[in-house]
């Protein structure tokens, strides 16, 4: 017979662990404060040694307590990727997939029509969503990630290279000279308040640009932010290829186009190991679109 303390004592110290917070943990695990001290509580009594201290508004483990967690870490992962390997695998809960706002407004919404007329077995739930989610916890098959594809213990896709540019309505510049970088500074910005890249804040301090003492800023959701700028409110960023057809037809001009580094782009992210047929024909489906795009 194994010997060792509760379950519910182990989650609730991993999950403390992790967040370093008691609140936080209690609401992960849907239950309250001083259930899961009282854990915590029950656990240190189990080993008879102290795991955790309070340290601020937080909870930071003892170098005990630091190893038990990180040991309990692994383990739930793993117990994690085994439940839901079996359960994927029977394709018949929904396929979850967590990606970048600006990604479903700008290039998944126009084509998912077509994935599906032909996989219309197949039930998605999008989760729109600029947070790294957590995929082993909160069980999503599928992210879509900006960033240089640093996601350790996961499978890792190039999608797309990052391209943006810096667009403006055509109405907005008259009777204003934009022939330098400082020069935006005389137009009111049109801000992503749901996408978190980098390249518009790098572009701006390269230029020696202070984001924060600009004060004519509009702050919208990415769904917004193409009709904004289209609508003379300001000057924006906005990802190059998804814009393309504005700027061919006049309705906005480019004025600058930021780059990001060679591995800075848009990934698909997935756990290792089995995955289910709804997400291997998902992911068939997204890099053909992406290379009929490439060719388009």
């Amino acid at each position: 017979m194994r010997n060792f303390p509760s379950l519910s004592s182990l989650r609730a110290f991993e999950a403390v662990f992790r967040h370093n917070n008691l609140t936080h943990a209690a609401k992960e695990l849907n239950v309250t404060h001083a259930a899961v001290a009282q854990q915590i509580k029950r656990l240190e009594e189990w080993f008879g040694i102290t795991l955790s201290r309070r340290e601020g508004r937080g909870v930071a483990p003892t170098e005990a307590g630091q190893q038990l967690g990180a040991e309990l870490s692994k383990s739930f992962d793993i117990i994690d990727d085994a439940v839901n390997d079996l359960k994927s695998n029977t394709d018949e809960r929904p396929l979850r997939v967590t990606m970048t706002p600006t990604f479903v407004n700008f290039w998944l919404m126009p084509r998912l029509g077509d994935f599906r007329k032909k996989h219309p077995d197949i039930e998605i739930l999008l989760n729109a969503n600029s947070d790294v989610v957590d995929l082993r916890r909160e069980e999503y098959d599928l992210a879509i990630r900006y960033g240089n594809g640093d996601w350790a213990g996961f499978e890792v896709e190039k999608l797309m290279q990052s391209y943006a540019s810096i667009v403006v309505a055509p109405t907005l510049l008259k009777g204003v000279s934009i022939k330098e970088p400082h020069d935006i500074t005389k137009l009111p910005w049109v801000c992503d308040i749901d996408d978190r890249h980098s390249e518009w804040n790098h572009w701006l301090k390269h230029h020696g640009i202070e984001f924060s003492k600009h004060s004519a800023k509009i702050h919208l959701s990415s769904y917004l932010t193409r009709d904004a700028i289209r609508d003379g409110q300001g000057v924006g960023v906005l990802p190059s290829n998804w814009v393309s057809e504005d700027i061919e037809n006049g309705r906005l001009i480019e004025l600058f186009s930021l780059t990001s580094g060679e591995q800075t782009g848009y990934h698909l992210v997935y756990k290792q190991g089995l995955i289910s047929n709804h997400l291997r024909a998902f992911l068939k489906w997204i890099r053909v679109q992406n290379e009929l795009n490439t060719l388009a």
